[in-house]
């Protein structure tokens, strides 16, 4: 029997839960909160549908201290609706934020140290996401660009004055010239890409203290729901470095769902932007996140979609992301993989108008939130119509985004 069947002979008439686990953003929930609510506006006039945006309270009040996830609904009229779980671990990323710049690029060069020691594994991700490489490149050529332009300034100044007025001089420009690094770095965000690639070589060695057992406990409330058939069906959202918390979250769920069969099939996996090669292909001091992702790709009971535009050039859009993700895996386990089920592409270039997109693509950062955003036109990927849609998430992909 397929999982559609399957699920549509268990299948409640209740809500659907959207769980969103975020990025390495130390923004929490009031910042996705009232991003949600301004864009839905925006996307409500595009789409001509009335998407409301509920006010945020706290999920779960009294459990646990531990907690301090967030929950409003999202609904778009006559029973298409969901409420949507900010899984908050802002306060574990403020932690591993990095305040000066000067620390950011210091840890960026162990970093890149790190990756150069891998450097076997630079080749399939040029040959599957080239951009993804390149992009990854840049904040280097960027920082060697500044300082080379320091230096080479510092000594022009003793070139044109003789003593310590010239050295002076010198020091005085290369100051500038840094200072001025700093400030366009506001605008092109080569700090934010440097933290994600330190965050995910740090925490392939060091896991980060208390996230397992947040997304542990997460993932126990969440199944006590589902059994209770309060919901129609759970949709677990992975955003951007989220989608490795995500991984983790939704194996930890299915596990607390073993004894539950049709609670296992009512558990989705939808993951944006996804950056989860560039965590596995880190040096790991385990293997468990490896093995958690082979274990979701292996399971045919979980319905798993990633979106990834080839255009955000910081996610790994339209890969082959398990081979790609598990180099040393054995090519008879890969065969036995059925997840992701389609690797769709959200097609920006035909949600705006050419200005604009040309915009969005010199915009890294921006580009790579848009799949949390409204849209210039209508088009087959409204994130707004996917979590209020009526039907199943695998009825929504299967209609508008698989080609």
């Amino acid at each position: 029997m397929s999982i559609e069947k399957n699920v549509a002979a268990t299948q409640p008439v209740c809500a659907r839960l959207t769980v969103f686990v975020g990025g390495f953003d130390p923004r929490g929930a009031r910042h996705y909160h009232q991003l949600m609510r301004r864009e839905a506006d925006k996307q409500s006039l595009v789409a001509d549908v009335t998407y409301e945006v509920g006010s945020r309270s706290r999920w779960a009040p009294g459990l646990t201290a531990d907690l301090q996830h967030s929950i409003w609904t999202i609904s778009a009229g006559q029973g298409a609706d969901s409420d949507y779980l900010f899984l908050d671990w802002s306060d574990l990323v403020r932690r591993h934020w990095p305040q000066h710049t000067w620390q950011v690029v210091a840890q960026a060069w162990c970093t890149y140290m790190s990756v150069f020691k891998e450097r076997a594994t630079l080749p399939p991700v040029h040959k599957e996401t080239p951009y993804v490489l390149w992009t990854l490149a840049y904040p280097l050529v960027y920082m060697l660009l500044c300082l080379l332009m320091a230096l080479a300034v510092l000594l022009v100044g003793p070139a044109v004055l003789a003593g310590w007025q010239g050295w002076l001089l010198g020091c005085l420009a290369a100051g500038l010239v840094l200072l001025g690094g700093y400030k366009l770095d506001q605008l092109l965000h080569v700090s934010w890409l440097l933290r994600i690639l330190n965050f995910s070589r740090g925490v392939g060695q060091h896991p980060v203290e208390g996230l397992h057992e947040r997304l542990a406990t997460t993932a126990n409330l969440v199944a006590e729901q589902l059994q209770q058939t309060r919901y129609r069906e759970v949709v677990v959202v992975g955003f951007s470095v989220g989608s490795v918390m995500a991984v983790s979250f939704v194996k930890a769920l299915r596990h607390r769902l073993q004894a539950r069969p049709d609670g296992l099939q009512r558990v989705n996996l939808l993951t944006l932007g996804n950056c989860i090669p560039l965590f596995t292909l880190m040096p790991q001091a385990d293997d468990v996140l490896r093995q958690q992702l082979l274990a979701l790709a292996q399971d045919r009971d979980l319905y798993w979609v990633d979106i990834s535009s080839p255009s955000d050039s910081v996610s790994f859009g339209m890969c082959n992301l398990v081979a790609l993700s598990l180099p040393l895996v054995q090519p008879s386990d890969l065969k036995q993989c059925v997840n992701p089920r389609h690797m769709c592409s959200p097609r920006f270039h035909k949600l705006f108008h050419p200005s604009t997109y040309r915009w969005l693509r010199r915009n890294k950062m921006r580009m790579h939130f848009q799949y949390l955003m409204a849209s210039e036109l209508p088009g087959a990927y409204d994130y707004f119509a996917m979590l209020t849609s009526k039907g199943l998430l695998m009825e929504f992909i299967s209609k508008r985004l698989v080609r």
